[in-house]
């Protein structure tokens, strides 16, 4: 039996932690004699410098004349023109190109020809379509008469064609359509479209206690603008045995009237050159609306009317410009042989008064 208390049992011990061993300094390997000791890069091992290669001179100052080269294209040539310092003489000539022309031309029925083909010294042509129509009509019994009604036709449209000569001056001389043979040549003026006027501003009315609109500045004087192309629409008759040839076109003109005769003092005027007065007139001067007497159409009466011991002829004056097409009187004249005084007759009243000196 043992002798004496049990004694208790001993509790196990914790283990001692241990302390982590510090990472030991990598070995620096010695350089031989006269040469500096490798460096060690983290993470990679040493290389050895006696391992590595030099590369020839030539071969490292290549790319240097290159870049050197690349400098000197972009300090002369590049930048220049990115300032707009580029020399003004040097320019880039550019050959001309051959204009772009049609390369067929259409006559009579399915049958074309070749276009007219030009060069590169010709590179500013252009080729435009003309708007000229001919009409050839046949089997006429008199082809001098057809031609008198058609031109009687063409002095009801509005605008009215009117016979004229080759420079578009209107006349008063109708040819002779009982000839075998003859020509007409009829004319109007193409209406030019007036631009709409700039409504003016209005001045809002003041209110009271209201600070005081400043006054605008004068406005400067517009350049005057150049008057607008006007064309003329043109109709040529040329009738012969049973044939009548119309040609239609729109060229670049004017249709005007012709000059007002002249005449000495003590001599008479023809009723033909009364008439031509008038039309050489502006219709101001007769209390007309409009720009030019070639809006109106004036006849001359037979006869003489006389007004303070003068021998007049008596002038109307007619007006195709409106919605019906007609002719609508506008107003009748006297004008006195010797062409020295106007007068204006009121056709209600009949009343006479004298106008100013044509």
């Amino acid at each position: 039996m043992p002798f004496g208390k049990p004694k208790a049992p001993k509790e196990p011990k914790a283990p001692k932690e241990k302390k982590p061993k510090k990472p030991k300094p990598p070995k620096v390997k010695k350089g031989k004699k006269g040469e500096e000791p490798p460096v060690e890069a983290e993470g990679q091992e040493l290389e050895e410098q006696g391992k590595k290669k030099k590369l020839p001179l030539p071969l490292l100052l290549l790319p240097l004349a290159v870049i050197a080269a690349a400098a000197v294209i972009i300090f002369v040539f590049v930048l220049p023109r990115l300032r707009g310092d580029a020399d003004p003489e040097v320019t880039v000539s550019v050959e001309p190109e051959p204009p772009v022309l049609p390369t067929e031309i259409p006559i009579g029925e399915d049958v074309v020809i070749k276009g007219m083909a030009l060069g590169s010294d010709e590179s500013g042509a252009m080729a435009e379509k003309a708007k000229t129509i001919t009409y050839v009509y046949t089997n006429l019994n008199d082809a001098g008469k057809a031609a008198q009604t058609y031109a009687a036709q063409l002095a009801e449209e509005d605008p009215a064609f009117r016979v004229v000569n080759e420079e578009l001056v209107r006349q008063r001389e109708k040819p002779d359509y009982t000839a075998a043979e003859g020509m007409v040549l009829l004319a109007r003026n193409v209406p030019v479209e007036k631009p709409e006027p700039t409504p003016e501003p209005t001045e809002a009315p003041s209110e009271e206690g209201a600070e005081p609109t400043p006054t605008p500045e004068p406005t400067p004087t517009p350049e005057p603008t150049p008057e607008p192309v006007t064309y003329v629409h043109t109709v040529r008759i040329t009738w012969s045995e049973g044939k009548c040839v119309v040609t239609a076109d729109e060229v670049e003109g004017k249709v005007t009237s012709p000059p007002p005769s002249t005449t000495q003092p003590g001599q008479s005027i023809s009723r033909r050159g009364a008439q031509e007065m008038l039309e050489g007139m502006a219709p101001e001067q007769l209390g007309l609306p409009g720009a030019s007497m070639e809006e109106y159409e004036v006849l001359s009466l037979s006869g003489t009317e006389m007004v303070d011991g003068r021998a007049c002829y008596r002038i109307n004056v007619y007006s195709s410009n409106n919605a019906q097409g007609s002719n609508e009187f506008m107003g009748s004249y006297l004008l006195s042989l010797d062409g020295e005084h106007l007068y204006q007759l009121d056709p209600v009243t009949y009343e006479i008064e004298e106008m100013k000196k044509p």
